[in-house]
């Protein structure tokens, strides 16, 4: 009788450490998806798991099935890619964005206006997500009656839509109660070269729609200055918020 209880105990206790063993690896496999920026080969997945080829295959069926993963051939390559990436390619979008503005500036020159009125625009299809902590000192600020506490607002937000850099270098340079002006330092958009410079205008409008959206109060923001220089890090954008 004890002999039965004790197989039927370590029957259990195999079926549960087993199903354990299988869920661990299904999770590591995932969590190394989510965490690639470009997909991985079956190959690269059991290096980095430390699992065998064949059970990696395996889960990698089953996570397709349950759409969380999805494959793309690569030449005679097979990639593996989940479907709830953290992270974008940032190098790659960025590289993306920057031909898109030479490719603007050289067919659309003269064109800064509309560009700030492309800025504008995109708050009406895109919504810029500033985070609890904005929303809240956006919220703040409205009962604050003070122009030159709106006006500093920006450098808080700025980075917040500057998606791809949180590195960036802003200087408060001149404040006033009706005017503030800003000095932008180690962009990406100013990397020796002036065919990027539309980004900035693209901001001011942006940034224009943020304060009459979240703010109710009319802003004209413009650039002021632009100094490029080849050392990324010394050029710099200079831009103004006015009170209007």
């Amino acid at each position: 009788m004890l002999s039965n209880i004790a197989q039927y105990i370590y029957k259990k206790l195999s079926i549960l450490i087993i199903m354990d063993y299988k869920n661990d690896s299904k999770s590591k496999i995932l969590n190394e998806l989510e965490d690639s920026t470009s997909g991985l080969t079956i190959t690269q997945l059991a290096k980095e798991v430390e699992i065998h080829r064949n059970t990696v295959s395996k889960y990698l069926g089953i996570l397709e099935a349950e759409g969380l993963v999805k494959k793309k051939e690569i030449g005679k390559a097979l990639l593996y890619i989940s479907t709830k990436r953290k992270y974008l390619r940032r190098n790659m979008v960025n590289s993306f964005i920057q031909a898109l503005l030479h490719a603007l500036k050289d067919n659309y020159p003269n064109g800064e206006e509309t560009f700030k009125n492309v800025g504008r625009n995109l708050l009406d299809y895109f919504e810029f997500s500033l985070g609890d902590a904005y929303t809240q000192a956006f919220e703040k600020i409205k009962k604050n009656s003070n122009s030159e506490t709106y006006l500093e607002l920006f450098r808080e937000f700025y980075n917040s839509f500057d998606f791809f850099q949180d590195d960036l270098d802003i200087s408060l340079m001149e404040l006033s109660s009706h005017k503030v002006r800003y000095r932008i330092k180690n962009s990406d958009f100013l990397d020796n070269s002036e065919d990027f410079l539309y980004y900035f205008y693209i901001v001011c409008g942006i940034t224009e729609g943020i304060y009459l959206q979240g703010l109710d109060i009319n802003i004209s923001c413009n650039v002021e200055d632009i100094n490029i220089l080849k050392n990324k890090k010394e050029s710099y954008i200079d831009i103004s918020l006015e009170l209007q």
